[in-house]
């Protein structure tokens, strides 16, 4: 059975980021479908990876997936690996690995214990452009997640910036140390890698091409 291609984008993001609509018309060139769901789930406010992970669950369960996930969407291609034995590879663009830690050390104890108190944060989204409040669930429910989950060998493909000042590349590279299925492509770039689209492509391509010649 041809697999599903799913690409979840990044936290405080949407369907419409500069890198999901890149890779989502290469796919349509080559005639597949990449399946691109707004996991803000109507109300960014109220988001958990809990509910997330829920969601995405209920909609792509009738045959196996091959997920691409960025940032944060990274973590969660992870997490579903660890659960739904029907994902059959993963490629994470700047997966946000460590994620609670490094909401803790970005933010610091003061701002979180500010975020407990009043209940929210106000968090920019790129997706519209303007702030929004978050609720500090978000927060308690990340902290019952870990890379750790994923014990399951299955092919991991990795591309990272260097120059990351988001998710450290160290991250990905403690990942991939211990699993010899992780392929880490290191690039010269940022979070966004958004000077790097020609090596993702072509690290997605190296990926696929034996899901393709498999399925037809």
């Amino acid at each position: 059975m041809m697999p599903s291609f799913l690409y979840l984008h990044g936290f405080a993001s949407s369907p419409q980021s500069q890198k999901a609509k890149e890779i989502e018309a290469r796919f349509a060139h080559r005639g597949l479908t990449l399946h691109v769901p707004d996991l803000n789930l109507g109300d960014f406010t109220e988001i958990t990876l809990t509910a997330q992970l829920q969601f995405i669950q209920a909609e792509y369960v009738d045959r196996p997936l091959i997920v691409i996930g960025s940032s944060l969407g990274g973590f969660l291609a992870v997490q579903l690996a660890a659960i739904n034995p029907l994902v059959e590879k993963i490629f994470l663009l700047a997966p946000a690995f460590e994620f609670s830690r490094c909401i803790s050390e970005r933010l610091g104890a003061d701002e979180i214990e500010q975020w407990r108190t009043t209940g929210t944060l106000e968090v920019y989204h790129y997706g519209i452009k303007q702030n929004l409040p978050l609720k500090y669930n978000f927060y308690v429910d990340a902290q019952t997640y870990d890379d750790r989950a994923l014990k399951r060998d299955l092919p991991i493909s990795i591309v990272h910036g260097r120059r990351d000042e988001v998710v450290p590349f160290s991250l990905s590279e403690n990942f991939a140390a211990s699993r010899p299925n992780v392929r880490l492509t290191p690039v010269d770039d940022d979070h966004s890698l958004g000077n790097s689209i020609e090596v993702i492509w072509d690290e997605i391509e190296k990926f696929l091409n034996m899901i393709v010649r498999r399925c037809l």
